[in-house]
């Protein structure tokens, strides 16, 4: 079981750091944990002068226009990569020759032969690369991952899980474009990937998924099947253009597993069994991304392993290959 550490020791060993992207996900990011610690963020860079300065304003830090000077910055110990998909292994890359350590936004690379290889660097450099599943961090789903590895429910047979959102669609947005690894199987299928993995804690043996292909050339929505050995079955839906519920549900032979939303977790979830409900509630004490953040530092300093393994990370990402493969949805090779 991974340990918390206590808030004192982590604002003692807190790292610096600097942003690569300043969109969407890098302000959640950089709102979370400049609340949590403060003058822990130094630098962000962007493509465009205006971003980098209305960023640099809203979270009180340095701002380029650039990607370079962050990765120059003395003082940078840290890189958040919040990047297109496309740009994930560049400039992972780039930052951890630099000395810098890395986490990296979900998936980790546009194939699974480039996430080889940023591992490769990192264990040349002597720098820390994780990926950015921050649902992962939560306790509540730590917790929920080692009562199933455990047996808590007997042997998993199903796995039922769900991750789609509907946003109106912006042509310049790097999730509909084939060159930047876009599509719904990585951007939100990765996580139901990664879950069923992580519970059963293997590979799955077989694959099959039906997507719909966007005019862009992308998967804006797909239904998946993942085979575990023929022992555990889990089906999974993902979509950019279309909502429906993110429950999970995991059925085993001595019971069940309820949780309504394990991406963004409140903390709950429910074992059902013969004999009754049993809630179980292991509250967060932080907001998902400074968690990650605190987790990142812990596994720099060496004091807890990462939440997602370079094994754990290049098996999701040799799953995401294979089912675009079946799906027939391009991807940069």
């Amino acid at each position: 079981m991974v340990h918390a550490l206590s808030l004192e020791y982590i604002m003692s060993k807190i790292l610096k750091w600097g942003i690569l992207g300043t969109g969407m996900i890098a302000r959640k990011f950089a709102g979370e944990i400049i609340e949590t610690y403060p003058g822990c963020l130094l630098i962000a860079g962007s493509r465009r002068q205006e971003s980098a300065e209305a960023f640099a304003i809203e979270f009180g830090c340095k701002g380029y226009a650039d990607y370079e000077s962050v990765l120059t910055e003395p003082d940078v110990e840290a890189v958040y990569i919040a990047l297109p998909n496309g740009l994930h292994h560049e400039w992972s890359i780039k930052a951890m020759e630099a000395g810098k350590h890395v986490l990296c936004e979900k998936p980790i690379a546009s194939n699974a032969r480039q996430a080889e290889e940023m591992f490769e660097v990192a264990n040349r450099t002597g720098r820390t690369l994780i990926e950015a599943f921050m649902y992962r961090t939560h306790p509540a789903i730590r917790n929920l991952i080692e009562r199933v590895n455990g047996g808590e429910i007997g042997q998993v047979r199903l796995i039922r899980t769900n991750f789609s959102f509907e946003r109106d669609i912006d042509p310049s947005d790097a999730r509909y474009h084939p060159s930047q690894a876009g599509g719904s199987l990585m951007d939100v299928g990765c996580y139901c990937t990664n879950l069923c993995r992580a519970l059963t804690g293997l590979d799955p043996s077989e694959v099959s998924v039906i997507a719909h292909q966007h005019e862009s050339g992308v998967d804006d929505y797909a239904v998946g099947l993942l085979s575990f050995e023929n022992k555990t079955l889990a089906t999974f839906t993902c979509g950019m253009t279309v909502k429906n519920e993110w429950s999970t549900f995991i059925a085993g032979t001595d019971g069940q597993i309820k949780i309504e939303n394990p991406w963004f977790c409140n903390g709950t979830f429910d074992i059902i069994r013969p004999q009754g409900l049993e809630r179980i509630e292991v509250p967060a004490k932080l907001g998902p991304y400074a968690q990650e953040a605190e987790a990142f530092t812990a596994a720099v300093l060496g004091d807890t392993p990462p939440w997602t393994t370079r094994k754990d990370t290049i098996g999701n990402m040799k799953t995401l290959d294979r089912l675009r493969q079946n799906a027939g949805i391009p991807f940069p090779e």
